[in-house]
């Protein structure tokens, strides 16, 4: 495999900004952002991008990968913050709702650590809304979980690179072709959109661009590198028009819309880690992008949790409707990022063998 190397790159952060963005003011009620669902896709292409190049590196610098160190790394992200936004939700309804509804959110919160809140908000049977956002979360542990593994078992069995692709093929087209059967048969929106196994297509691309750049399979023309860049060009323009106009259960994502999505912004990740023309460059590592890329799991994690806890505690300020969720949001965040979540992460060191831009 050719030595790519990926290190950090602060344009993927500010992907991951531009990301958040679209999450939560598509969450803002009296903003008419509706399509900004689609930076839960933008997430899972990046952390299949991201994941599987760490993977990669560690087995050229060692020949294997640690899945026990893996693992660990996962938890040492993931697990804290997670842990402290589910205490703060149990707190607050505990104090401020009925003894009824603090069981269900306790409930929730308990589905929600065990990386299985999606299947709960697939069937309908998931009991508080205020942490059903914590769903991607459990489609990507479940992707950490199988994937690595996998990975492991074909390298050691010494698969060339073509019939890795081609696994990751199958299982892009797979669980598109799922999707719009299911949608097909059950018109259930629910099942269709949260389901890991039909929404995992935008993982598996981003483990794609990951397998191709670090095979040494890039852009290496500049006729390719030119196509690349319109392609991801556009598809961030078409993210402008589809923030305002987008839906979830739009009949035509259901039947390949998707698909055709995380495609998209596969190019957009394959294009900033190779040959990015100065406009995606320049707004990719625009400072504010990349600030809150850095602090983005905290953000999306308290989103939702900041919003309903102003609303139950009947907090209000002057100003647009929008300043107050988003001001504490932001300074609830940062907080937890600085404070709690940063110096936790350098415990990670210990279970580094490489490095590169956090996942």
């Amino acid at each position: 495999m050719a030595d790519f190397t990926l290190g950090y790159r602060k344009s993927l952060d500010g992907l991951r900004g531009i990301a958040v963005v679209l999450v939560v003011l598509s969450h803002i009620p009296s903003l008419p952002f509706g399509g900004g669902f689609f930076g839960v896709d933008l997430f899972f292409v990046l952390s299949g991008f991201l994941i599987t190049s760490l993977l990669f590196e560690e087995w050229r610098a060692n020949g294997d990968i640690s899945l026990k160190a893996f693992y660990a790394r996962r938890a040492l992200r993931l697990l804290p913050a997670l842990v402290e936004v589910l205490g703060v939700a149990a707190i607050v309804s505990g104090r401020w709702e009925s003894a009824e509804a603090a069981a269900r959110m306790r409930e929730s919160a308990l589905m929600t650590l065990c990386y299985c809140a999606n299947w709960f908000v697939a069937y309908r049977s998931y009991p508080r809304g205020e942490l059903s956002h914590t769903w991607s979360l459990s489609v990507e542990e479940q992707f950490y979980v199988v994937w690595p593994l996998l990975l492991l078992v074909l390298l050691r069995s010494g698969w060339s690179r073509r019939r890795m692709a081609a696994v990751l093929v199958a299982g892009m087209l797979g669980s598109a072709l799922l999707r719009a059967v299911l949608w097909l048969t059950t018109k259930s929106w629910e099942r269709v959109y949260f389901g890991s196994d039909t929404h995992a297509d935008g993982l598996f691309a981003g483990a794609l661009v990951a397998l191709l750049v670090h095979a040494g399979a890039q852009p290496s023309t500049e006729a390719w590198r030119r196509i690349l860049n319109w392609v991801a060009h556009l598809m961030m323009g078409y993210l402008g028009f589809f923030f305002v106009s987008g839906w979830a259960a739009d009949p035509y994502l259901m039947l390949g819309g998707y698909l055709g999505l995380n495609l998209g912004a596969a190019a957009v990740v394959l294009c900033l880690v190779t040959s990015p023309w100065a406009p995606l460059r320049l707004l990719c590592e625009a400072p504010p992008l990349v600030w809150l890329g850095k602090i983005s799991y905290g953000v999306y994690l308290w989103h939702s949790v900041v919003f309903w806890t102003l609303g139950v505690t009947g907090l209000r300020i002057g100003g647009p409707a929008w300043a107050l969720p988003l001001g504490a949001l932001l300074a609830v965040s940062a907080a937890s990022y600085y404070g709690f979540e940063r110096p936790l992460l350098k415990l990670k060191q210990r279970f580094e063998r490489v490095r590169a831009s956090a996942p």
